[in-house]
């Protein structure tokens, strides 16, 4: 783990034209401006829509964040430890999607890992999902050694989100995406052609780039599928979204 001051905002794999990889060992680590609170940014635009972020967040413990909104909503994946705010106190596996309006104030007695996507989830008719994926039930996948999990899919909303589970020695070949394609390893080890990506991987696949993923150990990754139609639209999060009205998680511009 690289460890680096205060995030500035930045451009960090913006162009989803681009096959992107980030392994947890090239990750480099922010402290914010919060109580035990740093971050490993994945991909930020700072220059559009008020910053998009994807990216780890680290409490440590008692790590804390005042009281605050999300005008762009957040998903939240509890990787180790326990996350807590006016909900309730959530174990790892659990995954969240708040929808835009939503506010807390999050923190972690003991200190906890999550993956977290900010402000991507615009739109005030977007439901919210609280589950655990240690819990789930789950589905026929594409073979029969992945089996899928559905976390997040809407009518008028284009994204989706799901959990896949790969046994061991699993293995496609030739995969090609019309959308955009992101993954987050969990569990495990998951590879393609170019690589192998232990647990705190991050990829980003762009549409129509092939590539061969297989898994040796066996994995457990986080999958989420979005449009582009233009190379320069970071992110689409909805016709009703609004400006932050106070800091968030260390990174705005102003307050």
């Amino acid at each position: 783990m690289t460890a680096q001051s205060l995030w500035k905002p930045q451009k960090v794999h913006v162009n989803l034209l681009s096959r992107i990889s980030v392994l947890p060992t090239s990750l480099t680590w922010f402290q914010t401006n919060f109580t035990g609170i740093w971050f490993g940014c994945f991909e930020s635009d700072h220059e559009i829509q008020d910053h998009p972020v994807t990216m780890l967040t680290r409490f440590y413990p008692g790590g804390f964040f005042p009281l605050h909104g999300h005008p762009g909503g957040e998903e939240i994946l509890v990787l180790e430890g326990n996350f807590a705010d006016e909900t309730g106190v959530h174990p790892p596996g659990t995954y969240m999607l708040n929808p835009e309006g939503f506010i807390h104030r999050p923190y972690s007695e003991e200190g906890c890992l999550t993956f977290v996507k900010l402000r991507q989830h615009g739109g005030k008719t977007r439901q919210q999902v609280r589950t655990n994926i240690f819990n789930g039930s789950w589905q026929a996948g594409i073979v029969p050694e992945i089996k899928v999990q559905h976390l997040y899919e809407q009518a008028d909303f284009s994204e989706k989100v799901w959990i896949e589970r790969w046994l061991p020695n699993t293995q496609l070949v030739n995969v090609v995406e019309t959308e955009i394609k992101e993954i987050f390893v969990i569990e495990g080890t998951w590879s393609d052609e170019l690589g192998s990506y232990p647990v705190g991987s991050w990829l980003r696949y762009p549409p129509h780039c092939p590539y061969s993923p297989s898994s040796t150990t066996g994995c457990l990754i986080y999958v989420k599928t979005y449009p582009v139609t233009d190379t320069t639209a970071r992110f689409v999060v909805g016709d009703d979204f609004q400006e932050p009205e106070a800091t968030i998680y260390g990174i705005e511009g102003r307050t």
